[in-house]
């Protein structure tokens, strides 16, 4: 069985709806990939709906919607399975949400990740062919829009459920797959904890993880004869705002082989821009596909893991931009929401955390200059050089 994952794909920075005909030129060469699997999937980090009706959430970061017809860029690629577990299914509320269901339902795809409450956004999408049955999950880090026991929403990590789902999905005849939207955003290289909770998945029973969310591409590991995908990079998410280097625009889709008995994953590497969506071939592919082996060489090794981690977070001092948000204060908490509403991002998005931590640890253990030397490398692998 072959199944197509494909990453983010998100139209809150398209100014006006191209147009059917345009959409379908514009994913064409993509579109004839998709064609090749006997399954596809790609998340949807932008929700469908009428933006006037829903109601943003209160968040750190910003709401996305677009209007239904943009479901028309899945038309023209027509994914079997879309993927709702990420940060931004829920930044206008349930009815939005419940709308965007419906109107991929009505469009005929599968979704999952997201639901009316946290046991509907953890049912997997069953997918069979050939005597071979597979279960892919949607999981996302724990922002904002998150599904509760009584809350619709996306399908926040929780370690016990991802574990429960995996051994459920064996005892039923299925293979495990988990699809993960997580991980430092524009850091070409994965975090220890990453690192470890996808193997933990793997040790668990999963057959493999495909990762997404950092906006740049991110490295990939066999573990245990598992394929690892840390992340996709963007699949589709023109913006020239956000944009700060090709890693961006870049990005690449995995072709998961997949039976009983073994896994295996090709790369097929694209770039995007407003207009097009085209896989790279000839030189420019081999160019890219050898960064993405230079990335990915460091997850074998822990200690150089760690510092390249080290380095992260003293990239730009990141924890400046935190420090004001930790420092709680009786008038921050007497506003409510608004006033905490950084501090929980901070403590309750897993890749968040792991940073802050991770900084403190090193300025406790007086590390600052030791860990800056990963800095410059950091910064080339950043804009794709090596």
């Amino acid at each position: 069985m072959k199944v197509l994952f494909a990453s983010d794909i998100a139209f809150s920075h398209v100014p006006k709806f191209p147009g059917k005909e345009k959409v379908y030129k514009l994913m064409k060469k993509t579109a004839e990939i998709f064609k090749t699997a006997d399954f596809s999937m790609v998340n949807l980090e932008n929700i469908f709906g009428i933006k006037e009706k829903g109601t943003p959430i209160l968040k750190s970061g910003p709401n996305l919607i677009s209007d239904a017809c943009y479901v028309e860029f899945l038309n023209a690629l027509r994914p079997t399975v879309v993927g709702l577990a990420n940060n931004h299914s829920g930044d206008y509320g349930e009815y939005s949400l419940f709308e965007t269901l419906d109107i991929l339902k009505e469009n005929g795809y599968i979704a999952i990740g997201a639901g009316k409450d946290i046991i509907d956004a953890y049912k997997p999408a069953i997918l069979k062919k050939d005597g071979v049955s597979i279960a892919i999950f949607a999981v996302c880090e724990n922002e904002f829009g998150m599904a509760d026991t009584d809350t619709a929403g996306a399908a926040g990590y929780s370690l016990s459920r991802c574990a429960s789902a995996i051994v459920s999905a064996k005892e039923n005849g299925h293979i495990p797959v988990i699809y993960f939207h997580g991980g430092n955003e524009f850091n070409p290289i994965p975090s220890p904890k990453k690192n470890e909770l996808y193997h933990h998945f793997i040790d668990l029973g999963a057959a493999a993880v495909i990762a997404m969310h950092t906006h740049c591409p991110q490295g990939y590991e066999y573990y245990k004869e598992k394929p690892i995908v840390y992340s996709m990079g963007n699949f589709y998410f023109p913006s020239k705002e956000l944009q700060r280097s090709d890693t961006w625009r870049y990005g690449y889709m995995t072709m998961l082989d997949i039976d009983k008995d073994s896994q295996s994953i090709e790369l097929i590497p694209y770039h995007f821009d407003f207009d097009n969506h085209t896989p790279v071939y000839g030189e420019e592919k081999e160019r890219f596909l050898a960064y993405i082996e230079h990335i990915s060489k460091p997850i074998a090794d822990a200690k150089l893991l760690k510092e390249y981690f080290d380095g992260w977070c003293m990239l730009d001092r990141k924890i400046y931009n935190y420090l004001g948000h930790i420092c709680v204060s009786e008038d921050m908490l007497k506003e409510g929401p608004p006033g905490v509403r950084r501090l929980k991002n901070i403590f309750s998005c897993e890749a968040h955390n792991e940073l802050l931590e991770n900084t403190i640890r090193i300025i406790f253990e007086k590390r600052e200059k030791e860990a800056e030397k990963r800095v410059p490398e950091i910064q080339k692998l950043q804009h794709m050089e090596f």
